[in-house]
C-alpha cells in the first residue's frame, strides 16, 4: 500500500488495538518489521528487554527514514509520522497487552519457538494473532491457541504467509490485511492442501 494511502488507513486508528502491532525482539528482525508496520499506517510497540538495544534500534529507524527521505521514497512528513507511531516496551506481557497482533522474532529453533507460544498463549489479549517468523509452524500444534498462528516473512517488498495445519482463517484474514498493507505483493504456502481461504492473492 502506498505510505498516503496508509496515513488515511492510520488516522482514526490510533488506540484500536487491531491497528496495534507488538513486535517481540528489537533485534535486525524486529527493527524491519517495526519500520515497516509504522510507514504502514500501523500503531508499533517495540519490545526487548534490554533497552540499549531499544535505544539502539529507535536510531536505526530513525536512520533509515531520513535515508528513504533523502532517495525520495518518502516524504519527510511521513516519515516523521511513521516514527512517532512506535512506542517500546521492556517486557513482552507491557507489549503484548496493548495490541490484538503480536509479531515474534525469536530464533527459528523448537525449543525457543515453543517457549515463545505458550508465553503468548497466557498473556496476548483475547482473540490476539500471533504472526511467526518462522519456517516451522508445526511447532504450533504445542501452543493452545495454535489457530490463532500463522507465520510470514519478507523478501524485499514481498511476503510470503504460511499457515500450519493449525492456523485458523481469522489468522490468515489477518495476514493477508498485513502483507497487503506492508508489502508489494505477497503469496501464501500451506503445510496441508486445502485449509481456510482469504481473499485472492494480488
Amino acid at each position: 500500500m502506498p505510505a498516503g494511502d496508509a496515513e488515511n488507513v492510520a488516522e482514526n486508528a490510533t488506540e484500536n488495538p487491531a491497528e496495534i502491532i507488538a513486535v517481540i525482539g528489537a533485534g535486525r528482525i524486529g527493527r524491519a518489521l517495526a519500520h515497516r508496520a509504522a510507514v504502514a499506517g500501523f500503531r508499533v510497540v517495540l519490545e526487548d528487554l534490554i533497552p540499549t538495544s531499544l535505544e539502539s534500534a529507535r536510531r536505526e529507524i530513525r536512520q533509515s527514514l531520513d535515508d528513504a527521505v533523502s532517495s525520495g521514497l518518502l516524504d519527510r512528513a511521513v516519515a516523521d509520522r511513521a516514527f512517532a507511531r512506535i512506542d517500546c516496551a521492556t517486557s513482552i506481557e507491557d507489549a503484548a497487552r496493548r495490541a490484538h497482533i503480536v509479531m515474534e522474532t525469536g530464533p527459528d529453533e523448537q525449543e525457543s519457538k515453543l517457549e515463545m507460544f505458550c508465553l503468548l498463549d497466557r498473556i496476548c489479549l483475547p482473540n490476539t494473532v500471533i504472526v511467526s517468523n518462522c519456517h516451522a509452524l508445526e511447532l504450533s500444534d504445542t501452543a493452545a491457541k495454535a489457530e490463532s498462528i500463522v507465520g510470514m516473512y519478507f523478501s524485499g517488498e514481498h511476503a510470503e504467509i504460511h499457515c500450519s495445519a493449525f492456523t485458523g482463517a481469522r489468522a490468515l484474514e489477518v495476514a493477508v490485511r498485513l502483507a497487503a498493507r506492508m508489502a508489494s505483493s505477497y503469496h501464501i504456502t500451506r503445510d496441508v492442501p486445502g485449509g481456510p481461504n482469504p481473499s485472492p492473492t494480488p
